[in-house]
């Protein structure tokens, strides 16, 4: 069970927050269509006016809401429904005050098990843009910043790429999150090992070897634990060496 945040102010928040998403998912509130006045809403959710005005801030922050001075506040009518999940979802991430180390192992994961499904899956057109992305490496290797949004949207691909939309709605908020510390911190990361790790995967996506994917995937998440967390465990140090191993271009064979 997630920890929760002591503040009975945020917890109300959050209790808000989750019943006007309720409202919204049911089709009580439509997108496009305006919430009731701040006292009728706050009478109906039995809250005080200035903790559903905390709540709204939140839902604007969130995308899904939108306050027009003196008309009122309205739900985002070009809001993607993938926000009803999306969205709350990182907000809760954020109000729950669960830590990168946490997120980074849920993203181990399920980058593993997905780069093993988009090998199986994916179409000639999303390989190629899994491809892209390793040369946009390639040509940014000298800017950590611009190598690190190319990363980004490496393992962005590789999950839209899978035949599964559940999973880049599961990895959207928990990504994000940790690519705000990733672009600060590319600089910690040789870039050579970082473009072939990334070059082995879509080597292996392209041979369709799924075995061969998942493993490079993991050795690839091992080392960029080790390099935003450090040698916590005995079980990490593991890890860390395990990475070192390098694969050959001859390894990365098309099954027959």
């Amino acid at each position: 069970m997630l920890p929760q945040n002591s503040d009975p102010g945020q917890a109300l928040t959050r209790t808000l927050v989750k019943q006007v998403l309720e409202l919204i998912q049911t089709g009580e509130l439509p997108l496009g269509s305006r919430l009731p006045p701040e006292r009728e809403l706050a009478q109906q959710l039995n809250v005080s006016r200035s903790s559903l005005r905390q709540a709204f801030k939140s839902l604007e922050t969130m995308g899904v809401i939108s306050s027009r001075v003196g008309v009122g506040n309205f739900v985002r009518s070009d809001m993607a429904a993938s926000n009803l999940l999306v969205e709350p979802m990182e907000f809760a991430i954020r109000m729950n005050n669960i830590s990168r180390a946490k997120l980074y192992e849920m993203r181990q994961i399920l980058e593993v098990q997905v780069v093993g499904l988009t090998a199986a899956r994916a179409s000639e057109e999303s390989i190629a843009s899994i491809a892209a992305e390793v040369e946009s490496m390639k040509a940014n290797r000298a800017n950590p910043r611009a190598m690190a949004d190319s990363d980004y949207r490496f393992h962005v691909a590789i999950i839209r790429a899978c035949g599964n939309e559940i999973f880049e709605l599961i990895y959207e908020p928990v990504s994000k999150l940790l690519w705000e510390d990733l672009r600060e911190r590319m600089h910690l990361f040789d870039p050579k090992q970082i473009i072939e790790l990334h070059e082995f995967i879509c080597n292996a996506i392209q041979e369709r070897n799924a075995d061969v994917a998942m493993d490079v995937m993991k050795r690839h998440l091992e080392i960029g634990y080790q390099a935003f967390f450090g040698a916590q465990s005995e079980k990490w140090k593991s890890g860390q060496e395990r990475s070192n191993i390098r694969l050959r271009p001859e390894q990365i064979t098309r099954k027959s």
